[in-house]
């Protein structure tokens, strides 16, 4: 039988939003029967704290046999992790890269991108958000096997309350990264219906001082969708109500939204831009609409039924049975380990 570990690099942390993706990522991982690696002193940068992580890099690698099979998150960030994971290689050990983020994308940083693409093409095996970035990634490591988990994990229970629809928006997020909020009053003239409920940390001034918007404060993220008021949940990025602009409108194009995973278990229709990654996948369900830019979103929601509204939210059920029991993540482990 192969043995099988993670890196575990998030599971001790709390956090208040998108983090909880990392976290759940690893507990189900430890849920499936894969081992944690967790290098002491993680949160110390101290002499002692490098040496004590140094000497267990060499005792753990040691341990790990070859043929071994060890997952981990990428980004990956502590010196001292990437430092043990090109020991594994040289062990012929296989490492399995599961792609959260690539901040080279997201933060426009073409150095950085161009490292992290040299170290995907030091690795064969992959789990990724959904289609878009598969095909990104293939691109730039020919020959990669991949698998896919299309929407995130959220281990929270599933609100199942039946909602109405109306022109209430809910966006939660990190919304400091979210500048296209202060211009949501730029609809007021041509959809005077909508309304939206923003929650997170770090709103600006300007997110809260709209007469369309409605601010609620940052929640338990997995409390957090018993308290969603609304009936459409918006999956947007950028600076711009027009379209997703700026490096983080373009990355909407390649990531799964942990947003996402959360108006589904909201029991929440979502909006969301057409040149998102996971667009096909609303559409493919039917749990929500596609927009090409916000001044659109008065119209498409008149054009929605209450059958078809109700339908919407039917179909989001087994999915979000299958994110609350981490479904999605272990499928993709499953079929990945079945390629090795």
């Amino acid at each position: 039988m192969i043995k099988r570990y993670f890196l575990q690099q998030y599971m001790q942390e709390q956090y208040v939003h998108g983090g909880v993706t990392n976290v759940d990522a690893e507990k189900l991982l430890l849920a499936e029967g894969i081992e944690s690696i967790f290098f002491p002193c993680h949160d110390s940068f101290s002499l002692r704290a490098k040496f004590t992580r140094l000497i267990f890099l060499v005792k753990k690698s040691r341990e790990i046999k070859k043929g071994s099979v060890v997952f981990f998150l990428f980004p990956l960030y502590a010196t001292m992790e990437k430092l043990f994971l090109r020991v594994l290689l040289k062990r012929k050990v296989t490492l399995v890269c599961y792609i959260v983020d690539i901040d080279g994308i997201k933060d426009g940083d073409e150095k950085l991108l161009e490292k992290e693409v040299h170290f995907f093409q030091r690795l064969k095996y992959f789990i990724v958000l959904n289609a878009a970035m598969d095909k990104w990634l293939k691109e730039r490591v020919p020959g990669a096997v991949t698998s896919a988990i299309n929407f995130h994990s959220f281990l929270t229970r599933p609100v199942y309350r039946e909602r109405v629809k109306s022109f209430q928006i809910v966006f939660a997020g990190n919304l400091a990264k979210s500048p296209f909020l202060e211009q949501l009053h730029l609809l007021n003239k041509q959809s005077p219906l909508l309304h939206f409920n923003l929650y997170g940390p770090d709103p600006s001034g300007p997110m809260m001082d709209q007469a369309n918007v409605t601010y609620h404060g940052v929640e338990k993220p997995y409390e957090l969708p018993e308290k969603l008021v609304g009936s459409f949940g918006l999956v947007w990025e950028g600076t711009s109500i027009e379209k997703p602009e700026s490096s983080i409108g373009h990355y909407i194009q390649y990531i799964t939204h942990h947003k996402l995973s959360l108006y589904i278990i909201s029991g929440l229709p979502v909006i969301i831009s057409v040149t998102a990654g996971t667009a096909p996948l609303v559409e493919k369900y039917k749990i929500g609409l596609t927009i090409h830019n916000l001044y659109e979103l008065e119209a498409k929601i008149k054009s929605v039924t209450e059958e078809e509204y109700l339908q919407m939210q039917a179909n989001m059920r087994p999915l979000a049975e299958k994110a609350s029991k981490g479904e999605f993540l272990a499928d993709a482990v499953a079929e990945i380990m079945g390629k090795l």
